[in-house]
């Protein structure tokens, strides 16, 4: 047991670190090699943190226990939309969303993090099911590329870190960063299994309230990192980025190779997230689109949402 506690414990630890090796290292590349924003943000940052939820996805399915994978998945989108929202515009004081592609996005946000409960309501996420994700995103990939704009601005190494390094620091950041990653992933899956099945949870359950939260780590402290540099685009573009590339790109390979089986029992659970997950993403595109912003005043409206969330999930089960 204490044994499995460490392992837990060191797996996520390995996760933020070599996330924020290799993201460093990729950032590091995209100021010397000006890239574009666009870039950036969607290639970057967003792939580069999805990498530790990819890395849960591949042993959650080579260990036969996908479920784990769909529960962490939802879970991030909770957190990302709520809770690292409302620490982003904390820290920021405010996030503007004047770009009408940011606003327009948010209407995406709704749909690809919603779809994946809404398909699975039958039990199962299906090969059929993870295809339709699969288009979600490509639409969405498609669409954002028929925006020219997004390729007029260049990245600049002061919008996010001004950091010092070289070719060959970097390149070293991403071939040790990269594995370390994987073999978290591994561990956190290989534990997740043992812990769920100690305390008699659902895989599903398990991955969604604690495995999501280790994983969310490397998008807290991309998303917050640019707020603090005032850059409200890379911060948006990360919140959204996030909640649209994991639902959809993200289970659907996963669902393609290993459809998702959801137990009677764990739909306790998932019902409740559904309405959370309703509440928060509308509250987000509301102020999105609304007021151009996310104030203070709203930001602390998104973190009430997730701790009400927490609260509800611990109470149901002291109850």
């Amino acid at each position: 047991m204490i044994y499995n506690i460490f392992i837990f414990i060191l797996s996520f630890v390995m996760l933020g670190v070599a996330a924020h090796w290799t993201v460093n290292s990729l950032t590091f590349l995209a100021q010397k090699f000006k890239w574009r924003d666009f870039v950036l943000v969607y290639f970057v940052l967003v792939i580069g943190a999805a990498i530790p939820n990819l890395s849960v996805g591949l042993f959650s399915v080579l260990q036969e226990a996908p479920d784990l994978f769909f529960g962490d998945v939802i879970g991030n989108s909770l957190i990302t939309i709520t809770l690292i929202t409302g620490i982003a515009a904390l820290v920021n004081k405010e996030l503007k969303a004047e770009s009408r592609l940011v606003q327009k996005s948010s209407i995406f946000v709704i749909l690809t993090s919603l779809m994946p409960l809404l398909l699975i309501m039958d039990g199962e996420l299906s090969r059929g099911d993870g295809v339709v994700l699969l288009a979600l995103f490509l639409l969405y990939s498609g669409w954002l590329l028929s925006k020219r704009k997004l390729f007029t601005h260049t990245y600049e190494g002061d919008q996010m870190n001004n950091l010092d390094g070289s070719f060959l620091k970097s390149f070293t950041g991403i071939i040790i960063g990269i594995p370390l990653l994987i073999l978290a992933g591994k561990w956190i899956v290989e534990s997740s299994i043992f812990f769920a099945e100690y305390f008699d949870f659902s895989l599903a359950v398990f991955g969604l309230l604690i495995v999501a939260i280790g994983t969310s780590l490397p998008e807290l402290f991309f998303i917050v990192t640019a707020a603090k540099k005032k850059n409200n685009w890379l911060a948006l573009g990360g919140i959204i980025g996030d909640v649209i590339v994991l639902p959809t790109f993200g289970l659907g390979i996963i669902a393609i190779f290993s459809p998702i089986v959801i137990e009677k029992a764990a739909f306790a659970t998932f019902l409740p997230l559904l309405i959370f997950l309703i509440i928060g993403t509308l509250l987000f595109s509301l102020f999105i689109k609304s007021g151009k912003k996310i104030s203070r005043e709203e930001a602390v409206l998104l973190l009430m949402v997730y701790g009400t969330f927490l609260v509800y999930e611990l109470l149901s089960r002291i109850i």
